[in-house]
């Protein structure tokens, strides 16, 4: 296939499926004479190939049944409902398929190898937080790559620099890969989310695939486990893996040694079927290693690269800004943070709007953090550190750096130092009129990643431009005529 423009992605690929895995007829075999395996034990099965789980889940939910009325959302699930024979009949149909080999055979099978580690995560946590449906997790967890696994399967070398970059550098994350190495028009995780979406698949699957639902603990479980399956094929080497560790040790409630424990038995069950994809082993992780990481700054390591600006693209975003015609509020934060992290270079933006019912800064808007589950469920007290409660009196941007940090640092709300991992970044207090609207934060991921001035100067300059025109559409708004209240109902 010839790569397509941004909307024609999901029409490119939505008819075609993931790939059967060589050795998954040597998993199945004999199971048709099989009559006493339960149907978790062939859930099982049929989770150790991503390719398989896909097309079982989605020919489980296209079978009308007058019983059910709810979506099937699990992979035993789906065998008890097509049955070994059905399941057989899948992985003949994804064997006989024309596009039956994967363009790139060998990245295939990580990711497929990297999805049914995810799984088995993902499920160990459900029974973990004793969730009633742990096998919907799974199946989240394992489909959470989908973007990644469809191009890789069907766009050949369309992923290649962006696969290869992680591998080479445990530095390098997911979104400084994709902004350095692919074209502006693929966006794997938004690529995965319009196909789940177009195929129906469960909304579990579905829900965890957007990272502004990090908040929810179900889909907090589920995106970690994604994440850490990535780090465990990349060897546990990522800077910020104990900050994905002490996360997901919080939401399940157990302490950071029983969560290694567990997580070393997930990797020895994984190894178990290590030669059906290819890959090595993964190590165990260490405990030590993970509390020495834990005891400084998470983003101390010299990465492999740091975002360059694009002055083009942040005058652009600059001009937009000024040009006092967009249509909404939600226009003009996509406008700035685009300008801030594509333009600017900032690896990491959000915005985090105030809520006056409980005076917390609850982030909404993201650039650059999609697979950072910390950042995009970081919700701040403005009780929590003297810090914001000075920002937000009036719009001030400031930078925390080594000349200001021995005086601030103590005052940084604790959930913003453990979502982050650095201790240089911007924030700059947003205002519409005389009332406070929220923060930008931004930062570059990593220490030797330096601001400056000139950052600064620019990020000042955005927001500002940013705010004037939320001051023009509330203006504009307020001067609109508004409708009639209706009186209040009574029961008279």
């Amino acid at each position: 296939m010839a790569t397509p423009e941004p909307e024609a992605w999901i029409s490119a690929l939505g008819d075609y499926a993931l790939p059967l895995l060589p050795g998954t007829p040597a998993v199945l075999e004999g199971l048709e004479s099989d009559q006493l395996s339960s149907m978790r034990v062939l859930g099982r099965l049929i989770q150790w190939d991503v390719g398989l789980a896909l097309r079982v889940i989605r020919v489980a939910n296209e079978i009308p049944h007058r019983h059910f009325r709810c979506e099937v959302a699990g992979l035993d699930e789906a065998a008890m409902m097509i049955g070994i024979r059905g399941v057989l009949g899948c992985m003949n149909a994804l064997a006989q398929a024309t596009s039956a080999s994967p363009a790139d055979p060998v990245r295939y099978a990580g990711l497929a190898a990297q999805a049914s580690y995810a799984a088995l995560l993902a499920e160990r946590c459900g029974a973990l937080r004793r969730d009633m449906v742990p096998g919907e997790l799974a199946l989240a967890a394992q489909l959470h790559g989908l973007g990644e696994l469809m191009l890789v399967a069907h766009q050949g070398d369309c992923l290649a620099s962006y696969l290869d970059l992680m591998a080479q550098d445990e530095t390098v994350s997911p979104d400084e890969a994709r902004d350095v190495t692919l074209d502006e028009t693929i966006n794997p995780v938004k690529i995965g989310q319009q196909l789940a979406t177009r195929w129906a698949l469960p909304e579990m699957t579905r829900r965890c695939m957007l990272p502004a639902n990090a908040r929810h603990p179900r889909n907090l479980g589920v995106m970690l486990s994604a994440q850490l399956a990535r780090e465990a094929m990349r060897g546990w080497r990522y800077p910020g893996l104990g900050r994905d560790l002490e996360l997901l040790a919080d939401c399940l409630n157990i302490d950071l040694e029983t969560l290694v424990m567990h997580l070393n038995e997930v990797s020895g069950e994984f190894n178990l079927q290590v030669a059906l994809y290819g890959v090595s082993p993964v190590p165990e992780l260490d405990l030590e290693q993970v509390m020495r990481q834990r005891s400084g700054d998470v983003m101390s390591p010299l990465p492999a690269l740091c975002l360059a600006p694009r002055l083009r693209q942040a005058g652009l975003a600059a001009k937009r800004l000024q040009a006092g015609d967009l249509a909404d509020e939600d226009e003009v934060l996509s406008v700035l943070l685009t300008g801030l992290h594509h333009g600017l270079g900032l690896s990491r933006v959000v915005f985090a709007r105030l809520r006056e019912g409980d005076c917390r800064l609850v982030v909404e808007r993201t650039a650059g953090v999609d697979h950072e589950p910390g950042f995009c469920r970081l919700s701040m007290d403005m009780a929590d550190g003297e810090l914001l409660s000075v920002l937000m009196k009036r719009p001030t941007p400031f930078w925390l750096n080594q000349e200001n940090m021995e005086d601030i640092w103590p005052k940084v709300p604790d959930a913003l130092r453990r979502a982050s991992g650095v201790r240089a970044f911007f924030i700059h207090s947003l205002f519409v009129g005389d009332r406070p609207f929220g923060l930008i934060y931004a930062d570059r991921r990593f220490q030797a990643c330096a601001l400056d001035r000139r950052l600064l100067s620019g990020f000042s300059r955005l927001v500002t431009l940013a705010q004037q025109e939320l001051e023009r559409l509330d203006k504009a708004g307020a001067d609109q005529p508004q409708p009639r209240q209706k009186p209040v109902g009574t029961l008279s």
